[in-house]
């Protein structure tokens, strides 16, 4: 190996120091604290001078009535975005790629990805500004045709404006990548089928859903491995925390929140969030081998 590769090689491992210091501090350094979840952790006493109970805050967590709540809602609310999300998505992104006149392509583009800029505490005020039940605009509009709802003391509905929240904000930038994707397919293809009479929607599914089944599959993978993790801030300020439609909207992450906020907690909210990940993984492998078994298509 000459001199030049050598000095090449080490300008490189001198560029990954930062990103390898990033993981380390960020991603296993802190894998020593999950002990606390087979702790009755004092924080005066710290990480080693706490008392070990076993599976005990596992038993507590899963026999509580709050489990079954918790563990609901966040699949549910996981598997309405992933579903209505992968739709919206796939279907915006074989709308960009019909557009041709390149002006509105990038108008188009601009304004589908937009929602994933904005912040979940301003989605948060714009859903207030909706449903709050003195001053919202749609609460004003369904007081013309009979009672004014009270949205934030109706659990029931909640499921349906978090998903429609979720899907707003961020189906537009998986959109994009759908777009990039459908750039890759070959033209003549197209050109091919259009000969053979084929009509836009002919050609959609017949080109453009097999070229995209891949990167569906992956990102349903992907998805699926975080199926009892919800975005903490979408949950918090979309719902404004209201302890009323705790019934619907109580994730595991909102529990962790209170938990250690409130009561100080520390060995059931890290219990909680090594369960999470755990079942994360095993979900994900589950998952990656039935779409290997049923379409071939698979992340590993």
């Amino acid at each position: 190996m000459s001199a030049a590769v050598k000095r090449e090689n080490l300008q490189l491992w001198i560029l990954c120091i930062p990103g390898i210091l990033k993981v380390l501090v960020f991603s296993y350094i802190p894998f020593m604290w999950l002990l606390m979840a087979f702790q009755f952790y004092i924080p005066r006493r710290g990480l080693f001078g706490s008392t070990w109970v076993g599976f005990r805050n596992f038993e507590y967590l899963i026999k509580s009535s709050v489990a079954t709540r918790i563990i609901t809602n966040s699949i549910v609310i996981n598997v309405l975005g992933i579903v209505f999300g992968t739709v919206v998505a796939v279907i915006l992104g074989l709308f960009l790629f019909e557009i041709s006149k390149k002006w509105f392509l990038k108008i188009s583009q601009t304004v589908v990805i937009f929602p994933y800029f904005v912040s979940w505490p301003l989605v948060g005020i714009l859903v207030s500004a909706f449903l709050s039940e003195r001053t919202g605009m749609l609460t004003s509009i369904i007081d013309l045709f009979g009672t004014r709802p009270d949205f934030y003391s109706e659990p029931d509905v909640w499921w349906g404006i978090i998903t429609f929240s979720n899907v707003w904000k961020n189906a537009g930038l998986s959109a994009v990548t759908y777009y990039a994707v459908l750039m890759g397919v070959d033209r003549e293809l197209y050109e091919a089928a259009e000969i053979d009479g084929a009509g836009r929607f002919g050609r959609m599914f017949s080109i453009s859903m097999p070229a995209l089944k891949l990167m569906i599959v992956l990102n349903v993978i992907m998805s699926s491995a975080n199926i009892l993790r919800v975005d903490f801030n979408m949950v918090y300020y979309v719902t404004n925390n209201a302890a009323a439609l705790y019934s619907k909207t109580d994730v595991i992450e909102t529990y962790m929140f209170r938990a250690l906020r409130t009561e100080g907690d520390y060995s059931i909210g890290t219990a909680t969030g090594l369960l999470q990940a755990l079942v994360g993984f095993f979900l994900t492998l589950a998952v990656n081998w039935i779409s290997k078994k049923l379409s071939e298509e698979s992340l590993f």
